[in-house]
């Protein structure tokens, strides 16, 4: 998509401009702000959250009850998360702040080949809230759960794991493209010929700066509410078991002995399954440095 957006482009401005700009466009778009990257990335990123944006919903409403849902805010920030006219508008403020920015900081390039770079600029900020507006209510919809009853053992199925699959693939693009997208621009070639001069640089980390608290948020925090729910379900369990060890012939000491055995195994698969790993130190130590980066070397 990004590839044909810059060749289409490219053709247009040659057509309507002539060989020069759309040779200074493409060369732009392809190499100097590297946009046919950080377009491509986003573009892929919003697909892949648009393509499976229902798999927290559909695992919350398959886990638990309308009715142990209906005791909770569930409810609410899953009518929002599933909004296009909220995503539609969120969009559209954060194409203005994408426009006003880089209007500018200005693309070294001519009146039309700029409106070209501006097209895809905006594009990507719009995915980008696009896709962090999603993860940011499926954070909430999360944690509207830690008021929810636990009723059943949803811990011997893993009921809850597709949380956790679609929240690791969606922050990590996420990272990567906020990343590469703050990198391109704020170390590129602008004229910044404006009043503001080089003084308006500083904002084209904006990407970095509001996505940082919202994947490190995402990125930990359901671990806790399924923490918190996974134990809930080990405690029905537990309780399931004395109520079946009640009829058997057994002493009340192997009775009890068996229970915390039990207990004991359940609580350590949940808590070593769920605890924080060598492997997510790139997921919260990479964010803050990596995403800062820019700023930090002036």
């Amino acid at each position: 998509m990004s590839l044909i957006y810059g060749l289409v482009s490219a053709a247009l401005l040659f057509f309507l401009a002539g060989k020069s700009d759309s040779q200074h466009f493409f060369e732009a778009y392809t190499s100097t702000f590297r946009t046919l990257i950080s377009l491509g990335l986003i573009a892929g990123t919003a697909l892949v959250v648009f393509r499976s944006q229902n798999a927290i919903p559909h695992t919350i409403e398959a886990a638990f009850s309308t009715e142990e849902l209906g005791k909770t805010d569930y409810s609410f920030y899953r009518q929002r998360f599933a909004s296009r006219c909220r995503s539609i508008n969120f969009a559209a403020q954060f194409i203005v702040v994408a426009f006003i920015i880089f209007s500018y900081c200005q693309f070294p390039l001519s009146r039309k080949a700029d409106a070209f770079m501006m097209i895809a600029v905006c594009a990507e900020y719009a995915l980008g809230v696009y896709a962090g507006r999603k993860l940011c209510y499926a954070g909430m919809m999360l944690h509207s759960l830690l008021s929810a009853t636990v009723s059943r053992n949803l811990f011997e199925k893993r009921e809850l794991d597709d949380i956790n699959t679609y929240v690791n693939i969606a922050s990590t693009l996420t990272i990567i493209f906020v990343y590469v997208h703050v990198m391109n621009y704020y170390e590129g070639p602008f004229a910044y010929k404006s009043m503001f001069g080089q003084s308006i640089k500083p904002l084209l980390a904006l990407p970095a700066i509001i996505a940082t608290p919202v994947l490190l948020i995402f990125n930990f925090y359901p671990r806790a509410v399924l923490r918190k729910l996974y134990s809930e379900s080990i405690d029905v369990a537990v309780k399931e078991l004395q109520e079946r060890l009640q009829t058997e012939g057994a002493s009340e000491s192997e009775k009890h002995s068996y229970i915390i055995q039990f207990n004991k195994m359940h609580r350590d698969e949940l808590r070593y399954s769920l605890q924080l790993s060598l492997n997510d130190l790139p997921i919260g130590i990479t964010i803050l440095i990596m995403l800062l980066q820019p700023i930090l070397k002036k």
